[in-house]
């Protein structure tokens, strides 16, 4: 089938059953929009935002990882990741294996190299500093970057004038997008980090709030409606080892192209406190978050590759007033293999479809439309 023989058609399944079946394309995307919109309004909103979101910037990492693969200090040294589309993973693989063999030995040196070569070159597929998030001649970087501001934008005409908890942004990418886009927007965030001039990384600045104290003499303030708390589950291209001995977490926007501490998940480092940390921290923020009364995830450019996330997730449905909602396209191996698990859950939504092109309905630019439908749908059937 060609892209313009494709048939408009958007599913959403819950409880083994499409809703919107036999319904017209308009109503389709009527009910969809109503549905995000009123899930917008939970008291405790999370999204998991994975490297789907961040196209057509920066690469699928199934799409990097398959050009890795061809370089030849890589290839040899594939193990049971020749067939597998899992970099992260395969870095994890390849740290263990430098564990086994010694940091110091013979014998971990091509592991190493093999690590190196592919942390390097992961990197490379992503916009590094602040500027080229910002320039205007680089059609992809700014047509996503334009998405990533828009989706936060109508997050927040949802509930900017409502008195809910902050929302908690997770996400699994590497790249800036995030931040860029909320500092455009002028939203406050936190992202776990301290200081000025010099930020390190404390998970206790999750804990706190902001609040208006425009009025001193209010009996009670009112807390910031427009504040995101933003956790990188993998870290980030900004996240670096200080270069002492104490090995402390910061955030060092002055990136430049030594990626040897840059810190991504998982980062070979001597100290095994320093591995745990912040991962460690953010995964049990990601857990605390999702069991919160009347919370909701919504998941969007995550294509469930990551079992331990997944895990988190799954066990989050056993709570009646936890709902996931997923986009995501049924045919993907293990966005299938995550829905068969899960599909008879009442409290579990998994949308997608056709919306502009073939199998796109869960695309980034799509959901951002769902979000800013008006009530009269301007789509033809």
């Amino acid at each position: 089938m060609s892209e313009e023989d494709f048939t408009q058609n958007i599913y959403h399944i819950r409880a083994g059953e499409d809703n919107l079946r036999g319904k017209s394309f308009s109503h389709q995307i009527k009910e969809v929009s109503t549905f995000i919109k009123h899930q917008c309004s939970s008291e405790n909103l999370n999204f998991l935002i994975g490297s789907g979101a961040s196209l057509p910037a920066v690469p699928l990492m199934s799409w990097i990882f398959s050009n890795i693969k061809q370089k030849e200090e890589i290839e040899p040294y594939l193990g049971k990741f020749i067939d597998s589309d899992d970099i992260e993973n395969y870095l994890n693989w390849l740290n263990n294996a430098i564990t086994f063999h010694g940091e110091e030995s013979g014998e971990a040196y091509p592991y190493q190299k093999a690590f190196k070569t592919t942390k390097d070159e992961l990197l490379k597929t992503m916009p590094k500093r602040y500027f080229e998030l910002d320039d205007p001649f680089n059609e992809k970087v700014v047509e996503t970057l334009e998405n990533y501001k828009n989706f936060y934008g109508n997050i927040f005409n949802q509930r900017e004038f409502k008195n809910h908890s902050p929302l908690n942004v997770f996400t699994t990418n590497y790249d800036l997008f995030n931040e860029v886009a909320m500092e455009d927007l002028g939203i406050h965030y936190s992202n776990g980090f301290k200081g000025s001039v010099k930020r390190v990384f404390n998970p206790y600045e999750y804990r706190l709030r902001l609040v208006d104290d425009q009025n001193r003499y209010k009996e009670k303030w009112s807390t910031l409606k427009r504040y995101i708390k933003l956790h990188k589950l993998h870290g980030s291209i900004d996240w670096e080892y200080s270069d002492d001995l104490n090995s402390i977490i910061q955030q060092n926007p002055k990136y430049n192209d030594n990626t040897e501490n840059v810190m991504i998940y998982p980062t070979i480092h001597k100290h095994l406190e320093s591995q745990q940390s912040p991962y460690s921290e953010l995964i049990r923020e990601f857990t605390t978050n999702l069991q919160k009364p009347d919370s909701t995830l919504v998941v969007i450019g995550y294509g469930f590759p990551d079992d331990h996330i997944n895990q988190l997730i799954s066990q989050a449905l056993n709570n009646e007033d936890f709902t996931l909602i997923v986009f995501g396209n049924s045919d993907e191996p293990k966005a299938k293999s995550f829905l068969k698990e899960n599909m008879d859950r009442m409290n579990f939504h998994f949308i997608g479809g056709s919306f502009k092109s073939q199998d796109d309905g869960h695309y980034f630019a799509n959901f951002i439309e769902y979000l800013g439908c008006d009530k009269e749908d301007e789509e033809s059937e």
